[in-house]
């Protein structure tokens, strides 16, 4: 089994046919379907499942293309490690942030990787934290920011901060004018709420579970610009961190107030997989989002106690 194999494997699997693949890969197609054929005579397993309509991936085939996929990772990855230099470093970063993080921390991050390292390609994905975290253990993604990780989790850490959530409403509800809530004034309130599976969602179900609330959860949407959409025109009200509200409450379309007696925090972290080697450039990009969380956090564009753990 070599690299090659690897690679034409892979993308057979991705384009789910030998002829779609043979152009992705610039081959002829009987010389593709011959590498692929010594493969899985090598491994004694058949790796596809084919029909007029294309191939699909066996259950060996699923398995052989998450090994292939971190094997060509960590290749490319190790390739690229040589050329760095120390003067100018270089590559392709991805990193993950769940939607409540992306809103405030993706255009000061971008215009700071631009201005000090330009060399630098970083890919930001947004989706939840639950998925962010399969495809950082799956090699997918370099980091992502999560939450409320247990340190025993197979991840490297970096402690961000301790964010706390707040109670937002449209201009003029019965919170307005106040700085706080406690946690028992909301239980009859109609809210509009991430999913169950949203990690926005872990933290609130976890503090109101804890206190024996019984929540009204009016409508659940995974989409915080919906949510904040539907709050500012009095459909109800939401949960949300101060990052993903601080515009809109600065420009007087929402109220959002601390919640108290408990607060509602949740620990943010910066995630890599654990005992995989990170690239210089990975090593950078996960300072520079630590110092790029700390600056919005003193300019009260995000709220939250720093923990200023270590690197990656």
């Amino acid at each position: 089994m070599d690299v090659r194999q690897l690679r034409y494997f892979l993308s057979v699997a991705r384009c789910g046919s030998f002829s779609r693949a043979a152009v992705e890969l610039n081959i002829a197609q009987p010389a593709l379907s011959h590498h692929v054929a010594n493969l899985e005579a090598e491994l004694g397993v058949k790796l596809f499942e084919r029909s007029t309509k294309g191939v699909t991936a066996t259950e060996c085939g699923e398995t052989l293309m998450r090994h292939s996929e971190k094997i060509l990772r960590q290749m490319a990855k190790a390739a690229l490690d040589v050329k760095i230099t120390s003067a100018q470093p270089s590559g392709a970063v991805s990193i993950g942030l769940p939607t409540s993080i992306s809103l405030g921390l993706t255009v000061p991050l971008l215009h700071e990787v631009e201005a000090r390292y330009p060399a630098i390609d970083l890919k930001i994905v947004e989706n939840h934290s639950g998925y962010l975290s399969e495809w950082v253990l799956a090699g997918r993604l370099d980091m992502a920011v999560l939450f409320d990780i247990d340190p025993a989790s197979p991840f490297d850490l970096r402690p961000l901060m301790e964010e706390q959530l707040y109670f937002v409403a449209a201009p003029g509800s019965f919170v307005d004018g106040r700085d706080s809530i406690e946690l028992r004034e909301i239980g009859g309130t109609p809210l509009v709420l991430t999913g169950a599976s949203h990690g926005l969602r872990h933290a609130i179900n976890r503090h109101t579970d804890g206190a024996a609330l019984d929540i009204n959860v009016k409508t659940e949407i995974d989409s915080l610009v919906a949510i904040k959409q539907l709050v500012a025109s009095g459909y109800g009200n939401s949960i949300l961190p101060w990052g993903a509200i601080q515009q809109e409450c600065a420009a007087g379309l929402l109220c959002g107030v601390r919640i108290e007696k408990p607060k509602i925090e949740r620990k943010v972290y910066l995630a890599a997989a654990r005992g995989w080697p990170h690239s210089r450039a990975s090593e950078i990009i996960s300072m520079l989002l630590a110092e790029v969380m700390g600056r919005l956090i003193a300019d009260d564009r995000m709220r939250g106690v720093p923990l200023g753990g270590a690197g990656l």
